[in-house]
């Protein structure tokens, strides 16, 4: 009698030979095929980011954390669909095997999709309503405020799907084994289904390769020329558009130059890579309104001129923001058929100038330019200051 109630050892003949090994193919199949999809479908989200924000890059110890997370979720879901097949066999030495089998399999699906679901449901939304929304900066950093959660998730799965198992059969060793052998899928799906996210940022480094390399000449002439070094996180923000850290950087050099006092060198170069990238501060008023305009009034730059020599390292680098104004109100209006001939920023600067550039803009900037050239001190480092165009309003 005690023989029939004890629980008998899992082995191969016990599942049944040939179920056994369609569980293990099915489940190392169906392993592969989801960490491929949780892969592949987070650089599609990462794709779709860039249609209204700038390109989200996950740094390197984050970028191995989540490979590391999907391919061990992919693992332990494959293990499920193997367990489940295992649990459709028919030899059963207790009545109540055949209602625990049932009952491992109702388990072991309703886990895995929901995971699935969760995993998706996630990874579509945070991307589109979050990642995708202009002024969005990582405020939200699952990795570092909730990488617990990612660990827990496959041991949970893990645990599930041995958990039932065990009221039918003695497993102990076969739980270690599969522990030993998920450990060593996961290493293996990691290394063979990631994919490197270095495709898509260099697609989009090409889209902006100008503006970035702009950025590198004028961060590196002011660490050789001046002597000035500017921070990491500085340079970053610099090559983002739609940030919150963007748009402020925006908004701040602006009012730096607005308060009357003197601004420092680095500031007046970042305010001349700002105008050259045509970079936003997230503000649009009426068309045309001269609250628009996004960086700073040219009489506030020619104020500051008064501030230094004219032979300063200043001077020069104010006076290059004024021909940067000056370039960027001449902007050309460029066909929408011929923007495959041209730059992304040219496009945004085309379109946008359009609405931004006021016809007080214009008349304030012709005159700091005349007061420039008329004047004998400045005449020699202001006289290839190109003429503006009169634009229709």
């Amino acid at each position: 009698m005690k023989g029939k109630l004890r629980k008998e050892e899992i082995s191969i003949q016990k599942i049944g030979k040939q179920r056994f090994w369609i569980g293990i193919i099915s489940g190392l199949f169906s392993a592969i095929i989801i960490s491929l999809t949780f892969n592949y479908f987070r650089e599609l989200f990462r794709f779709f980011t860039t249609l209204s924000a700038d390109l989200f890059i996950l740094e390197k110890s984050e970028l191995l954390f989540y490979n590391y997370f999907f391919s061990s979720l992919a693992t332990v879901l494959g293990l499920s669909v193997t367990i489940a097949i295992w649990m459709t066999n028919n030899n059963h030495k207790r009545k109540k095997d055949k209602i625990y089998k049932q009952l491992s399999r109702t388990n072991i699906f309703f886990t895995f999709w929901l995971i699935l679901m969760m995993i998706a449901r996630f990874g579509s939304i945070v991307p589109f309503i979050l990642y995708g929304m202009p002024g969005y900066d990582n405020q939200l950093n699952l990795f570092e405020e909730y990488w617990l959660l990612f660990v827990l998730i496959p041991i949970v799965v893990f645990a599930q799907n041995w958990f039932i198992v065990r009221l039918i059969y003695r497993s102990e060793k076969w739980i270690l084994f599969s522990f030993v052998i998920c450990f060593v899928i996961t290493f293996t799906l990691k290394t063979t289904t990631s994919v490197n996210q270095e495709i898509l940022n260099n697609v989009y480094y090409k889209k902006f390769e100008s503006d970035f390399n702009y950025v590198d000449q004028q961060i590196s002439k002011a660490k050789i020329e001046y002597g000035i070094e500017f921070n990491e996180n500085t340079i970053k923000t610099l090559k983002k558009w739609h940030s919150e850290s963007s748009t402020k950087q925006v908004i701040s050099l602006k009012s730096a130059f607005s308060k009357g006092k003197k601004v420092s060198l680095d500031t007046i170069i970042l305010q001349k890579i700002a105008i050259k990238n045509f970079k936003e501060n997230g503000k649009y008023f009426n068309r045309n309104s001269i609250d628009n305009w996004r960086y700073a009034f040219p009489k506030d730059i020619l104020r500051q001129l008064e501030f230094y020599d004219v032979n300063s390292n200043e001077s020069k680098e104010l006076l290059e923001i004024i021909k940067e104004q000056i370039d960027l109100v001449n902007t050309p209006e460029i066909d929408w058929k011929e923007y495959d001939k041209h730059t992304d920023t040219e496009i945004r600067k085309s379109f946008g100038i359009k609405y931004n550039v006021p016809k007080q803009l214009n008349e304030q900037l012709e005159k700091v330019r005349e007061s420039l050239m008329n004047d004998k001190k400045y005449y020699e480092i202001s006289k290839d200051l190109p003429e503006l165009k009169q634009r229709d309003e």
